[in-house]
C-alpha cells in the first residue's frame, strides 16, 4: 500500500510541476502584465475619456511650448528647428480647438497621439536623456 501512495504522490507532484511550467510559459508569451489591448471595454472607455479630457483641456500644447522654449533657451534646440516644431504645435492647437468643440473624440484621440509625437520630437532634438536613439530610457544600464 505504501508503494501505491508514494507512486500516486509522485505522479501528482510531476503533473502539478508540468502544469505550472505550462502556465509560466504562457505568461511569458503574453508578457508581464496586460497592455492596453487587454483592457475591458469599461476600462478602455474610461481611458479614452481621460485622454479626451486631457487633450481638450488646452494644456498639452502650452506645456509643449514651455518645454520647447526651455530647450531653446538652454541651447539644446536650434531656432530653425524650434520654428518648425512651434508651427506643428500651433496647427495642432487649432485642430484641437475645432475637434473638441465638435465633440469628435476619434479625431481628438489622433490629436493626442500627435502631441505625443511632437513631445518625442522635442526630446530627440534636445538630446533628452529620456529619449535617445529612438529608445525610451536612455540606455541607463549601458553606462
Amino acid at each position: 500500500m505504501k508503494t501505491i501512495t508514494k507512486t500516486l504522490t509522485a505522479a501528482l507532484a510531476l503533473g502539478g510541476a508540468m502544469a505550472m511550467s505550462g502556465c509560466a510559459s504562457a505568461q511569458e508569451w503574453r508578457g508581464q502584465g496586460y497592455g492596453p489591448e487587454w483592457r475591458s471595454p469599461r476600462e478602455q472607455a474610461a481611458y479614452v475619456q481621460m485622454q479626451v479630457d486631457n487633450t481638450c483641456s488646452g494644456q498639452r500644447g502650452y506645456n509643449l511650448e514651455s518645454r520647447l522654449r526651455d530647450a531653446v533657451d538652454r541651447g539644446r534646440v536650434n531656432r530653425w528647428t524650434a520654428g518648425r516644431i512651434q508651427s506643428a504645435i500651433d496647427n495642432l492647437q487649432y485642430s484641437e480647438r475645432h475637434e473638441c468643440r465638435e465633440g469628435d473624440y476619434r479625431s481628438v484621440h489622433g490629436i493626442s497621439r500627435e502631441y505625443n509625437r511632437i513631445s518625442a520630437w522635442i526630446g530627440r532634438e534636445a538630446g533628452s536623456p529620456t529619449y535617445t536613439n529612438g529608445n525610451w530610457g536612455g540606455g541607463y544600464w549601458r553606462r
